[in-house]
């Protein structure tokens, strides 16, 4: 969600060295983006990281010469390793008690939660950068990913090897979510529609996408179908998961990072939110179909449901199965 933001960065600074530090988790997403000049890795444990491990991350930059540095995160060690690196200006929002660490911070805008968190990170670029009555154009607001033909060609021959045939059209499934379990539709009701979306549509495969910890989910899918599903779970990098899933014909995914990366490669989505909100996280594009029940403890944004989790137990197959033709419609 941060790439219209770097977009917008490069509009305004056409011809400066534009670098991205970016975990692993996401630093493919970056490589696809034409806004960034370089991506590089910072990694870090669970938790707050050692600052040993700061300072490694740190020396990775130290020497590039940078005159400014940036942080989209709130978190105080994303302005830390900036310090530490020694850039001279450091720029970011004042979160997370860094006032003393950025050499300027924006105050959170007001109606953060009411708006798309797109415009959250353009909003700090617009806030240092630009004046008041700035307006991005409407291109640059979308986000865009440009998969290269070698990579898309290494992931068609990936599922070959896999046993998918190349005549056949490709449905998604994305049965996981990283933030917890509040955020997933449950895994019985993704191996139904797995079953009633290769009835509905007979020409096609079906492909569950995950880590290695959504592997037995993905097994629980894709068994009851044989041969017309496949299991990526664990298996692929997230580079070439990107690449399949912009080979796809739709997807059907929780509220999670493989629904933006859907959304940036402008696949159609059917997106299932429970706990979280898609008016601040929803898919970025208007090729996009969200299934949802409104409760009155919606959007809780809890890691797990303390109740009855009626807000994703709720949805039906039917509903999913309906949004899936419509969006194909």
């Amino acid at each position: 969600m941060t790439l219209p933001a770097l977009a917008g960065l490069r509009s305004l600074f056409p011809t400066a060295q534009i670098d991205v530090m970016a975990r692993p988790w996401s630093a493919p997403v970056y490589s696809f983006c034409h806004a960034a000049d370089q991506v590089i890795e910072h990694d870090k444990p669970s938790g707050f990281a050692p600052f040993g491990k700061l300072l490694e991350s740190a020396a990775k930059i130290k020497d590039k010469g940078y005159d400014v540095a940036l942080t989209f995160p709130n978190s105080f060690e994303s302005a830390l390793i900036f310090r530490l690196a020694g850039i001279p200006k450091i720029y970011g929002y004042n979160t997370d008690f860094r006032s003393t660490i950025l050499t300027r911070a924006l105050d959170v805008p007001q109606d953060k939660k009411e708006k798309h968190e797109v415009f959250y990170y353009l909003n700090l670029v617009k806030g240092l950068f630009c004046s008041d009555d700035h307006t991005w154009e409407n291109e640059l607001l979308k986000i865009k990913l440009a998969i290269p033909e070698t990579e898309k060609q290494a992931a068609r021959e990936l599922l070959h090897a896999l046993g998918c045939n190349p005549d056949m059209s490709l449905i998604g499934i994305n049965p996981g979510a990283a933030y917890g379990p509040a955020k997933c539709w449950p895994t019985e009701k993704y191996r139904q529609l797995a079953q009633d979306l290769l009835d509905t549509f007979p020409d096609a495969m079906l492909l569950v996408f995950g880590t290695r910890d959504d592997m037995e989910a993905g097994k629980m899918i894709t068994q009851p179908v044989g041969k017309r599903g496949i299991n990526l779970c664990g298996k692929t990098t997230l580079k070439q998961a990107i690449a399949i899933i912009d080979d796809l014909d739709f997807m059907v995914t929780n509220d999670s990072g493989l629904m933006h990366v859907a959304a940036a490669c402008s696949v159609p989505i059917v997106a299932l939110f429970g706990s979280t909100n898609p008016v601040t996280t929803g898919p970025w594009t208007d090729r996009a179909l969200v299934v949802r029940h409104e409760l009155p403890c919606s959007p809780c944004l809890n890691r797990d449901c303390p109740r009855d989790f009626i807000c994703m137990a709720g949805i039906s197959v039917d509903e999913v199965l309906e949004a899936c033709q419509k969006i194909l419609q």
